[in-house]
């Protein structure tokens, strides 16, 4: 039976103003990001003296609190990571929220008085991934967003390691850490926090060249609402609610998670909760879906990317000559209220706000009011996008303190000795004694009413008496000035008992000392397909590998093996892994830690969803590897091992990996399975600046968003790998053996005939 208790509240903040919002309506845990290493670079985070702050601000509440470092790294970067740890150690982070592999050896092995949070960029999205991570001691998993209710109540009730789930906010359109869109399309890579959210821009979608859709947000997902179904999360068995919004306002973050305080109470209350929906959606509204969670989509906002606010009125005149506009109110309007014109994608705040031609700080539903206006704009319904009364609300809230923590005293003395005052919270205990002693009463003698009067004035501080026990003679006294001073003294100790890190012991950054093989000049040449026809009548000769998928393997060649998608069916991949193929098969090339759990009877091959970028992810491993797209080619210079590197020169890069279908959602309003509509025609996406994204699909209905060149790098001979990797997807055989003899002449130092022939690029590869 879940306690209230079990339940964490996980509020996010890109601010200090954030943090106090959410803390004060009710947060149980707060994440936050520091200037580096943290997958929301362009939100303001915290400097080191910040987070400091922010740690014991947190701490004296009873909150915890979390840091992202959840981005890939480089070999160059471990010292300036390690130190940076090393900080957030000390000071008293609860908790690091990661991603990558390499930095998890890091810390685990060197900071060992710290939980571990895999981070949903870590793409865990069935039971073997979580699995997998409660094996290497991991404390929580970060599941991805495309998971339903039913697989994370399998999880929750089969696992023994704290999962932790978005419930609110903003979503991705593919695969967290799988998305390679704007690292592709402006080298502002999201696994290094920089994402330009390219999924927020305009595209047309094109069947068979011509466009059936033009222009709409066709990639930007409504924002996560689960609040109405927060009884059927927490019953599913999750531990953590988490809040998307590191970029908000103070208020959003205040009136989010106040919301969920109170769903997540009345539950525990057994009260029936009615949420207030228009609320948040005054705070931020991009318009609401409940995402994978509880459906196979997701709802677009198809017409405004951002906030979108709530419609506030409607344009009925505007004066050339007075520049004023007037407006219909449809609902209530307040003076330094922010409104938006979407047909004109225009904001402004009303600093003046006229009824009748004079000046008022509010008008209401039904007014008719006007605001000072340069410019004509079109003739459009309006809407509210900052309610100035919400922000000056939770401004005020703030700045008092609501949160109490439970203290008990204990107080005894004796005449002629120091008054001994001891403050106990939960596991903490602190004694004090008075600087002046007890002395025997001339006149009226110190009650123990006024004694338990005086140490119940806890003032601003985050601390309320709970429990007061008092052994004092009937007939002493000390001042008052010095009971008082005792109570500061020995509040002041509990909190630096309370914020006292010094028992975390850490280990030194040791030499990262591994031996590493001596690379042939001579490459070995590996292709991987997406379907089996694509190499009939392909002659191999000269290609030591070809990666095919798992459900089309039959041990038909020794050359073959057979690799796991990143998405794919785990039944099918059950019903795999019991054939007689897997039987007989050496090796299997996998690219997700699901999979990975399931395949540790055969020689293996880290795919470059695995998203391997340094040497401590390839020590951990210990396995050969594809190299991460996110990988520079000073990074792959840079790897130390005695395992295989492959290394893709050729692939038509997928930029995002959808569970969501862009076809049969335009069609259907939905995911339409068995729709074969991306059978019988051809679809690609057009961006403003007329660039074609292939869109292709596997049997499952999932969505690959390809990118618009392919890329195609012939330098290869003097790279740091053992196999260079030909990855291809949709290429007839003909195109198949053209590349293949390619780069089979390439191995022997002759120039590419083929390389011309494509628009290509090299990606973040030559950063």
């Amino acid at each position: 039976m879940k306690k209230r208790e079990d339940i964490e509240l996980l509020a996010p903040a890109g601010s200090f103003e954030a943090l106090v919002a959410a803390v004060q309506n009710g947060a149980n845990a707060i994440y936050l990001g520091g200037q580096k290493f943290g997958a929301r670079a362009f939100a303001h985070n915290f400097d080191y003296a910040a987070l400091k702050e922010a740690v014991d601000y947190c701490h004296l509440r009873n909150v915890k609190l979390y840091v992202t470092v959840n981005t890939l790294y480089n070999n160059a970067e471990i010292d300036e990571i390690f130190d940076y740890l090393k900080y957030l150690y000390h000071i008293g982070v609860d908790a690091l929220i990661i991603q990558d592999m390499g930095l998890f050896s890091l810390i685990k092995n060197h900071f060992p008085d710290i939980e571990i949070h895999m981070s949903t960029q870590a793409s865990v999205r069935n039971i073997e991934g979580v699995k997998y991570f409660a094996k290497q001691n991991i404390d929580r998993v970060v599941l991805a967003r495309e998971m339903n209710i039913r697989e994370i109540e399998e999880i929750c009730h089969n696992c023994s390691i704290d999962i932790e789930v978005f419930v609110h906010g903003a979503l991705c359109m593919s695969y967290s850490g799988q998305c390679l869109m704007s690292s592709m399309i402006a080298k502002r890579s999201g696994n290094k926090g920089e994402c330009g959210q390219p999924c927020r821009l305009p595209y047309s979608l094109l069947e068979d060249n011509k466009i059936i859709k033009k222009q709409k947000y066709l990639l930007s997902p409504m924002d996560l609402c689960t609040i109405e179904k927060v009884p059927k999360l927490i019953d599913a068995g999750i531990k953590s609610f988490k809040i998307e919004g590191r970029m908000k306002r103070p208020e959003y973050v205040g009136e989010v998670v106040k919301a969920y305080r109170q769903a997540i109470d009345y539950y525990f209350d057994q009260k029936n909760y009615t949420p207030n929906i228009l609320q948040m959606k005054k705070v931020f509204n991009r318009g609401f879906t409940q995402g994978f969670l509880f459906q196979d989509y997701l709802n677009l906002a198809q017409d405004i990317p951002g906030n979108q606010g709530i419609k506030i009125g409607k344009m009925i005149n505007y004066s050339k000559k007075r520049k004023m506009l007037d407006i219909k109110l449809s609902d209530t309007l307040y003076q330094n209220d922010r409104i938006y014109f979407p047909k004109n994608d225009f904001t402004r705040t009303i600093t003046k706000l006229y009824k009748n031609n004079r000046l008022v700080n509010t008008a209401y539903q039904g007014d008719l009011v006007s605001i000072e206006m340069d410019q004509l704009l079109d003739f459009q319904d309006i809407y509210k996008v900052v309610d100035a009364k919400i922000v000056e609300e939770n401004s005020k809230y703030i700045k008092n303190e609501h949160i109490k923590l439970p203290i008990q005293m204990k107080v005894f003395g004796l005449i002629g000795l120091p008054l001994q005052l001891t403050v106990i919270y939960k596991n903490k205990k602190i004694s004090v004694k008075s600087d002046q002693c007890i002395e025997k009463a001339q006149n009226v003698p110190l009650t123990n009413e006024r004694i338990k009067e005086q140490l119940s004035k806890l003032g601003n501080t985050t601390f309320y008496l709970e429990k007061c026990s008092i052994r004092f003679p009937n007939d002493g006294i000390i001042s008052i000035k010095e009971l008082n001073n005792l109570r500061r003294v020995a509040i002041d100790e509990l909190e630096k008992e309370m914020l006292d890190k010094s028992f975390r012991k850490m280990n030194d950054l040791e030499q990262f000392n591994c031996l590493s093989k001596k690379r042939e000049d001579h490459k070995k040449i590996a292709i991987q397909v997406s379907d089996i026809s694509q190499l009939e009548q392909l002659d191999l000769h000269g290609v030591e590998q070809v990666f095919v998928p798992f459900y089309q393997y039959q041990a038909q060649c020794d050359k073959y093996i057979p690799y796991v998608p990143f998405l794919y069916d785990e039944q099918d991949f059950i019903e795999f892994l019991n054939s007689v193929y897997y039987q007989k098969c050496q090796s299997i090339q996998v690219n997700d830690f699901g999979a990975l759990n399931l395949v540790s009877d055969k020689n293996i091959v880290l795919g470059y969803h695995m998203n391997i970028t340094n040497n401590k992810a390839i020590q951990k491993f210990n396995l050969p590897f594809v190299v991460s797209y996110e990988a520079s080619k000073n990074d792959i210079q840079s790897f130390k091992t005695n395992q295989d590197i492959y290394f893709t020169a050729y692939s038509q890069i997928i930029n995002m990996n959808l569970k969501h279908c862009i076809i049969s959602n335009h069609y259907f309003s939905r995911k339409q399975k068995g729709c074969y509509l991306c059978k019988q025609h051809q679809y690609c996406l057009k961006d403003r600046k007329e660039m074609n994204f292939k869109i292709v699909t596997d049997q499952y209905c999932n969505n690959y968003v390809l990118h618009t060149h392919r890329f195609y790098f012939d330098k290869i001979n003097d790279l740091n790998v053992d196999y260079i990797l030909l990855n291809f997807l949709d290429e007839t055989s003909q195109e198949i053996q053209t590349i293949v003899n390619d780069y089979l002449n390439i191995t022997k130092h002759l120039l590419s005939k083929n390389k011309n022939n494509y628009d290509i690029f090299q990606g973040y590869f030559t950063k």
